[in-house]
């Protein structure tokens, strides 16, 4: 049986759990949930209950924990950690064993964190074999990334098992803020619970207040300064980011892959306010804001606010300019190769563009 995480966080494992069970995707904060709700159910002792890597062990080693009786609990719970690892072969035998574990096992194979790439190209982050067997025998269970409307789902959910209610507003400035990812969000939502304390109602303010930016959404608020062409406060958001620690070398290819992807974001937006529906059969696969929208709505109304600043002029010119910075980051063209002077030069060109564009489309005066 395959199921996605959210449907199984509502079933619950059952009166009697699988002899094996898989969970994989690219959802950390989900697949986090999924492991302590299995934990949770399976009660077993600290003696029935083992936690092993793919990584550290072979595959001897796992069938034998998972041949095992249990001594003092119904159950005894073999964990394996990083199964997107196993060799080919590996994962084949393990597939085969899988008929023959004990009743009285519950094999627990889950994923390392896994790549946005894996997820993009579609190739398989566990064996097929292996995901097959267990799909047959047991249940895999999926930790996709969630659309906005499943992540508010999923938030408020978490917070009524606290307690706690949240208004509209709140949560939306939650799914800005964490850019819909339960891993950045669960924290978040921990920190919420302890803030409020008493009160029954999380408000916007609230969120405000505690909530820590992803990395994405402090990108959001420099693109805001930057098609704003605010300079001063471009800068201090790009000095705040550099302050989370981490050399500028790790730091700057990162911010700089994402503020090229909003921009084109942003022409794409563009496109759309001026041409309309038909602009989508212009845009590129990857990042392709019909796609994204269909995903993560509530990114749509920060997208159009900011589309209305810039024009397709002036994107241009921003992704010309990005394009030549990238060039000198990687060492193609000559230029800056300081990285962080480099992103700092980039960020105050780009927010001149607005003055640049405006002051080259006005007309010449006439002589005479």
């Amino acid at each position: 049986m395959a199921v996605n995480a959210t449907e199984f966080l509502r079933r619950g494992v059952g009166k009697t759990p699988a002899r094996v069970y898989l969970v994989h995707g690219r959802e950390e904060g989900q697949k986090r949930m999924v492991l302590q709700r299995l934990r949770d159910a399976l009660g077993a002792e600290e003696f029935d209950r083992v936690h092993l890597d793919v990584q550290d062990t072979d595959l001897s080693n796992i069938l034998a924990e998972a041949m095992s009786i249990p001594a003092f609990s119904p159950y005894r719970v073999v964990m394996v950690r990083g199964v997107q690892h196993l060799k080919s072969a590996d994962a084949d035998a393990l597939a085969d064993a899988l008929p023959r574990l004990p009743e009285s096992t519950v094999l627990l194979l889950y994923t390392h964190a896994e790549s946005e790439e894996e997820d993009r190209t579609k190739s398989p982050s566990v064996p097929a074999k292996l995901l097959n067997a267990v799909e047959k025998l047991g249940v895999v269970i999926e930790c996709k990334p969630l659309t906005g409307a499943s992540f508010e789902a999923w938030a408020t959910s978490f917070l009524q098992e606290a307690g706690k209610g949240i208004t509209q507003d709140a949560l939306e400035r939650l799914t800005f803020l964490t850019s819909a990812n339960t891993a950045a969000a669960e924290p978040e939502l921990q920190k919420l619970v302890w803030y409020v304390g008493q009160r029954t109602t999380i408000e916007r303010e609230d969120v405000d207040a505690v909530v820590s930016r992803t990395v994405e959404a402090q990108v959001f608020r420099l693109v805001d300064a930057i098609a704003a062409g605010d300079t001063s406060l471009a800068m201090r958001l790009l000095h705040d980011v550099f302050a989370t620690g981490g050399r500028a070398e790790a730091i700057v290819p990162r911010l700089m892959v994402l503020i090229a992807r909003q921009f084109r974001l942003l022409w794409q937006m563009r496109l759309q306010m001026d041409y309309g529906e038909q602009a989508s059969a212009w845009f590129p696969s990857d990042p392709n804001l019909a796609q994204l929208l269909a995903r993560q709505r509530f990114l749509e109304r920060n997208l159009r606010e900011q589309a209305r600043y810039l024009s397709l002029e002036m994107l241009a010119n921003a992704l010309d300019r990005l394009y030549q910075a990238d060039c000198m980051l990687k060492g193609i063209i000559e230029g800056e190769s300081d990285p962080r002077r480099l992103l700092e030069r980039l960020v105050v060109d780009l927010c001149q563009l607005k003055e640049v564009t405006t002051r080259r489309s006005m007309p010449e005066p006439e002589s005479g």
